[in-house]
C-alpha cells in the first residue's frame, strides 16, 4: 500500500509516540517547522509532545491516540515523529490499524520508531519511512544531505538511495540481489520478536544500524538474527555510532559478521544512522543491489 507524494500546500503532522520533548527542545521544534514551511508545507502538532517530568509524552493510550488522530485527519498528508526513545512498543495494542489502512499516508521516524515502521508495514502493508527525527531539522547538525532527502524522496519519489559517501561491497560474486527492505535499528527491530507485529524477514534485505550498542551486543544480536534463519539475502550496514564514533572504528562490523555468517553479501555505508546524515529508506519496499553499478535502487514507494 502506497501513500501519496508530498506537494507544496500539503499539511504534515508532528507527534511524539515515544520520548517527550523537553521545554529546552522548543527552539529545535520551532526551527524545524520553519524549515518545513520553507518547502511550502503546513505543520500541525499532536496534542502530546512535551513533558519535563516524564520520559514519554503521555501514556501509551494518549500517544497512540495522537497517532490515530493524525491518520484520521484528512488534512494531514504525512506524519513525522519528533524523536525516538525506548518505549514506543507500549502503544502497539492501541493503534487502529484499520484506520491506517483506510487513510494511508507517509509515516516517518528512526531509532526506536523502527518498531512502528515495521509493525505498521506488517499490519497494514503500508510502506513506511526511515527518516531523520523531526527536530533534527531544527538543529545545527542537520546536513544538506538530510534536507535534500526530504525533497528527493518525499516530494519526488526518487528510486535511488543516494550514497552519503563511499560504499563498500562484500561477497556479491557479481550477483544482483533483490529483496524487501526491513530495519533499521537492529535492537529495536528485535523487540518485535514473538509478537504479531513482527514482519517476515525471510528473503529480506536488512538495513541495520545502532546507537549505543557495543561490539558484544552487536555480536549477540547478529547471532540471534542468524539463528532466525533470515540471513539469506543481504545486509546493508549503516553508520554505527558506538563503533564508528565512540570507539573510533576499533571494530569492523563486517569482520564481526563474518565470524557468524561468512556467506551473506554485505554493503557497508554511512547513508543512515544516529547523529549522522540519513537517507530516507522505504520500509517494506523492494530493493535491488547492484555491486557493479554500486547502486541500491528501490521499487515504487509513493503514488
Amino acid at each position: 500500500m502506497l501513500a501519496q507524494k508530498l506537494k507544496q500546500g500539503d499539511t504534515i503532522g508532528v507527534i511524539a509516540p515515544d520520548k517527550a520533548l523537553k521545554s529546552t527542545d522548543k527552539v529545535y521544534l520551532e526551527n524545524a517547522t520553519k524549515y518545513f514551511e520553507s518547502l511550502g508545507l503546513k505543520v500541525k502538532y499532536g496534542k502530546y509532545l512535551y513533558s519535563d517530568d516524564e520520559y514519554c509524552a503521555g501514556t501509551p493510550l494518549q500517544r497512540a491516540t495522537d497517532l490515530n488522530n493524525m491518520f484520521s485527519d484528512k488534512e494531514v498528508k504525512a506524519i513525522f515523529t519528533v524523536k525516538g526513545g525506548d518505549m514506543v512498543n507500549g502503544i502497539l495494542p492501541y493503534i487502529d490499524f484499520d484506520n491506517i489502512k483506510n487513510n494511508p499516508k507517509i509515516f516517518c521516524g528512526m531509532s526506536d520508531i523502527t518498531v512502528l515502521l515495521c509493525a505498521i508495514n506488517k499490519m497494514t502493508g503500508l510502506i513506511t519511512f526511515h527518516c531523520q527525527d523531526y527536530i533534527w531539522f531544527g538543529k545545527d547538525e542537520v546536513t544538506d544531505y538530510d534536507k535534500n532527502e526530504i525533497v528527493d524522496k518525499l516530494f519526488n519519489a526518487n528510486n535511488t538511495i543516494i550514497p552519503f559517501d563511499n560504499r563498500k561491497f562484500y561477497n556479491f560474486k557479481d550477483e544482483v540481489i533483490e529483496g524487501k527492505i526491513y530495519g533499521t535499528n537492529v535492537r529495536c527491530l528485535l523487540k518485535l520478536l514473538g509478537t504479531p507485529y513482527m514482519p517476515d524477514l525471510r528473503d529480506s534485505i536488512l538495513f541495520l544500524e545502532g546507537y549505543h550498542s557495543d561490539i558484544i551486543q552487536w555480536n549477540a544480536m547478529l547471532e540471534q538474527i542468524n539463528q532466525m534463519g533470515v540471513l539469506n539475502k543481504a545486509i546493508v550496514f549503516g553508520y554505527i555510532y558506538q563503533l564508528q564514533y565512540a570507539k573510533e572504528n576499533k571494530y569492523d562490523i563486517v569482520e564481526e559478521l563474518r565470524k557468524i555468517n561468512a556467506d551473506i553479501p554485505v554493503v557497508k555505508t554511512n547513508d543512515f544512522g544516529h547523529r549522522h546524515g540519513n537517507s530516507i529508506i522505504p520500509i517494506g519496499a523492494e530493493a535491488t543491489i547492484n555491486e557493479k553499478e554500486e547502486s541500491i535502487i528501490v521499487s515504487n514507494y509513493l503514488k
